[in-house]
């Protein structure tokens, strides 16, 4: 029998299955992959790369010389289950296509991603906001899922090529051997994407640092300015007799004074192209 079924559905096939299986898995003792003398499972966790935002929901599979079930969580699973199933006369070849069909066109979303990372790139020399911070959090985040996500199938392929219980016959394992180079060039294509995105948060932190340098260089600027004149206006502020005070050009004379310490700084500031 070949079927898809929901986990609360498990206790209506028991005959269908090893009598040790159904509180093997009730009990959450399941491993990625678990070999045994007449059966095996895998369990993985399933991610909709379409929809990254949506929580991961568990798949169970049960293979043995007779049967093959997959076992869902929720519907969502149910639903993209269903979608990738097709019973075939061999049930190592249904798994096959399965996950076959779970992984077709994920080169092409993972595709959608590396333009998605490429535009905050792109963004962030315009705009170094907190936004722009979080996007590329998120982008982080959606990476590393992938990583996860496929990293799991790799494992999965592995312990099914190595066919120690001999469940799966000499003419499928060239299958999951396929399956497994497929996943390794989806891991390597997600490592690409993990350091894309390294990069782009090293762009950001680069443009945030510029900005601050900038920040730092109209304080210089202004200070650099400004202290000689509070000095002035300091010297002059304190109640002492100035000589300037009983000089008819004495008031005219620190106005001069303090434009020609602002000039003199202009000019410093040109020469070192600070006004750019």
């Amino acid at each position: 029998m070949q079927k898809v079924i929901y986990r609360s559905e498990i206790e209506n096939y028991v005959q269908q299955m090893e009598p040790a299986v159904v509180t093997y898995i009730e009990e959450g003792q399941i491993e990625t992959f678990e070999g045994f003398d007449t059966f095996s499972i895998v369990a993985f966790d399933w991610y909709n790369i379409k929809d990254l935002e949506a929580d991961p929901s568990q798949m169970l599979l049960y293979l043995d010389r007779d049967d093959f079930f997959i076992i869902c969580e929720n519907e969502a699973s149910f639903a993209e289950a269903s979608k990738c199933f097709t019973p075939a006369p061999a049930n190592e070849r249904a798994m096959y296509l399965f996950f076959k069909n779970l992984i077709k066109g994920d080169n092409v979303n993972l595709e959608g991603l590396e333009d998605r990372i490429s535009n905050l790139d792109d963004a962030v020399i315009h705009d170094s906001s907190d936004a722009t911070r979080e996007q590329i959090l998120d982008a982080r985040y959606d990476v590393l899922r992938l990583k996860k996500y496929y990293e799991q199938f790799e494992e999965i392929f592995d312990e099914l090529c190595d066919n120690d219980n001999g469940i799966i016959s000499d003419d499928y394992l060239n299958y999951f051997d396929i399956l497994n180079n497929r996943c390794e060039r989806l891991v390597r294509q997600v490592l690409n994407l993990k350091e894309y995105v390294v990069q782009v948060r090293e762009s950001y932190q680069a443009q945030i640092d510029i900005e601050q340098n900038r920040l730092m260089k109209i304080f210089t600027l202004v200070t650099s300015i400004f202290l000689p004149l509070t000095l002035i206006a300091g010297w002059y502020g304190m109640n002492l007799q100035m000589p300037e005070f009983t000089w008819k050009y004495g008031y005219l004379f620190v106005i001069a004074v303090c434009i020609i310490v602002v000039a003199i700084w202009a000019i410093i500031f040109k020469k070192k192209g600070w006004f750019k």
